[in-house]
Parts: structure tokens; sequence; C-alpha cells
């Protein structure tokens, strides 16, 4: 996942130095404290995710990677042309896969947690042209499980559960939390309204229940790139 992060800075930091050279404009400031004509920007927001979980203190995990995607609204507060706020409200689905094979043994788990969640990320903006500009987002993000499940799947059948909350007495439930806060870095690039981005979250909430987990630690952790427009 780290790979992929890396693969698409390059290509948004290409998409940014070429708007660069095409910008007939001769004057060029890495900081520009003019104001904003329009007071707020808002856009929707569809992308695809990159997700799993960091674990520590779970004997024998082994944790892939699940997809999933994000869907919302971003709003961004311009301070000034090379400072905004940004921030919104998006649905995004994360979670992770494990799967193991031992002789002709099969079980496969699949975590599936959909969040409503609400970033607020420091934004700089580094304006190549009037209708080109590539922004460095970083800061925290505030997530509520709304709605999850755990698949487990093996040779003698399947099962689904509620990957929220603790198990009591008729029903057994994953033991994890609903709340999550992490952090958040990544760029964007707008062109002419139309935008590209990509983040990366880390969670700094343990949101393993100790009721069910005892002393282990799970974190979620989130590649995303997204697609949208600008009104």
């Amino acid at each position: 996942m780290k790979k992929l992060f890396l693969t698409a800075l390059a290509v948004v930091s290409a998409l940014g130095l070429s708007a660069q050279r095409a910008s007939d404009s001769s004057e060029f400031s890495f900081w520009d404290t003019d104001e904003v004509e329009q007071s707020i920007v808002i856009g929707p927001r569809v992308g695809l995710n990159v997700s799993t979980y960091s674990v520590d203190k779970i004997d024998d995990s082994d944790l892939g990677s699940k997809v999933g995607f994000s869907a919302g609204l971003a709003v961004e507060f311009p301070i000034v042309r090379s400072f905004y706020i940004n921030t919104g409200l998006f649905y995004t689905v994360k979670g992770a896969k494990e799967e193991v094979t031992e002789d002709g043994y099969t079980a496969k788990t699949t975590m599936t947690a959909g969040y409503l969640e609400l970033p607020v990320y420091a934004s700089y903006r580094l304006n190549f042209a009037e209708e080109s500009q590539l922004q460095i987002n970083f800061g925290p993000y505030f997530a509520y499980g709304v709605n999850g499940k755990m698949k487990y799947e093996d040779n003698e059948g399947n099962a689904d559960i509620d990957l929220f909350g603790v198990s009591d007495e008729d029903d057994y439930k994953a033991g994890l939390k609903r709340f999550d806060f992490g952090l958040g870095v990544g760029l964007g690039y707008t062109f002419h309204k139309v935008y590209l981005g990509m983040n990366y979250q880390f969670g700094l909430v343990n949101i393993a229940d100790k009721k069910e987990w005892e002393n282990a630690s799970i974190k979620n952790s989130n590649f995303n790139i997204s697609l949208g427009y600008n009104f």
C-alpha cells in the first residue's frame, strides 16, 4: 500500500510540474497571501480505498488489504490563496482480509466497516496558473462506524457477525469500537475545477474493545485516491 501511495505521489507531482512549465505567468510565488474571491469551495468526491488493520499483540495475525470506496461532499475554506482548511463529510468503507490455507483446510475472514468521516486538514496551495493548483494536505480525521460485518468462511460453511460491539449471551460480535481518530496526509491537483487527489490515513486510536481483545491493539490504515469537481 505504501508503494501505491508513492506511485500516486509521483503522478500528481508530475502533473503539477507540467502545469508550472505550461503557465504563461511571469510571476510565480510559493506563498501567495492575496485574498480569494470565492468564500467557500464545495464539491462531490468519489474514491477508491485500499485499507487494512495495523495489529499488535495478536498471535499469528497475517492481515491483507481490502478494497473499498468513499463518497461525500468536500468543503474548502480559503484563508489566503496559498492556505485553505479542507473538511467535509464522507461515507468511507474500510476493513481487512485474512486467509489461512493448511493441509487442505481453507479459512477466510473478511472485515468490512462503513464509517461517517470528518477530516479537518490544513491545505497548502501552490498556484501554477489561474486554473491549475497543487495542494498538500495534512491534519486529523474523525470517524464513527455506522455499519460493519465480519464474514467467516471455511470448508464447513460460513457465518456473518457484527463487527462493532461486544458479545453478550444472545449475540456474538467481533468487538471493535465505533469511534476512530487519526492523521491523514495527501496531495490534490485541481485543473479547471476537476479534482484528483490521494490521501494516506493512519489511525491513532486502538479500536479493539478490551472486553473482547484484552491487551491487543487494532488500528485503521487506509490509502485513498479520489476524483471530484469543485463548484
